[in-house]
Order: C-alpha cells, then structure tokens, then sequence
C-alpha cells in the first residue's frame, strides 16, 4: 500500500488530495480539498481589467525597498569602520560612533553633521569654514 498526497499550487487557490495505490493496482482517494485564497472586490475589479498586482506583489516591493535601505546602512556602517581604522574621521563625528559593540552604527540617539562640530554652548561651527572663505575670496577675484 502507497500513500500519495498531490497537491495544486496556484495564484489565488491551492488544491490538495491524498491517494492510496493498493497493492493490487487500485487507486482511491482518501480525501481532498482546496482552499482558495480570498480576492477583496478591488483586486477582482482589477483582474477583471488585466491588472495582475497582488497584494503579494505589493509586499515583494516592500521587501525590496527595506533590503536597499538595509544595504545601504550596511554600507555605510562598513565604511565608518574603515576611515576610523585610517584615522580620516573628524573627531567630533567618531564620538558619536560606537564601534565597540555596534561596529560603526550612531549611539543610540545621535547622528552628528559631518561638517559641522557642534560647541559647549550647542551652537554648530562649519569646520571648514577657512577653505570656504578663500574660495569666496578667489570667486571675488576672477569672477
């Protein structure tokens, strides 16, 4: 005796049925069924028109979006670590940085301006405000 389930995957159903082969060839089945998957009136409204956007689809492009956005961090995380290795980042930036347990993510509630360090009195000063100045000067002078 053999047992078989089958089963029917499709895009809004799913069909299944368990068969039993006995030892003298004959086949009956034990049970079956199906579970449709229900469609709102706006999905069906659309299917009627062609438009074959799931809700499926939907969370698909919700999962793609927050995997970039998690790259993205990825990335950025990476790179903290590597110009804090080099010695590139300003000082007032990589104390804002935890690199001992979050390995190049923000402490928690701080996400510092890169060119703006910020004083004791909470006001923020441009670090390169020298250079921008000489630029002025230069755009002045030849136009």
């Amino acid at each position: 005796m053999k047992r078989i389930l089958g089963l029917d995957l499709g895009t809004n159903s799913i069909g299944w049925a368990l068969i039993e082969i006995l030892n003298d060839g004959t086949k009956r089945i034990i049970k079956l069924g199906s579970r449709i998957i229900p469609m709102g009136q706006n999905e069906l409204s659309d299917f009627g028109k062609g438009v074959i956007n799931s809700a499926t689809a939907a969370r698909t492009g919700f999962r793609g979006t927050r995997r970039l956005y998690q790259r993205d961090n990825l990335r950025r995380e990476r790179l903290h670590r590597v110009l804090n290795i080099l010695g590139y980042l300003p000082e007032h930036y990589s104390k804002s940085i935890d690199f001992d347990k979050r390995f190049g993510q923000f402490k928690k509630e701080t996400e510092p301006k890169l060119a703006y360090r910020q004083d004791e009195e909470g006001k923020f000063h441009f670090i390169f405000q020298e250079s921008f100045n000489e630029m002025i000067d230069e755009f002045k002078a030849y136009g």
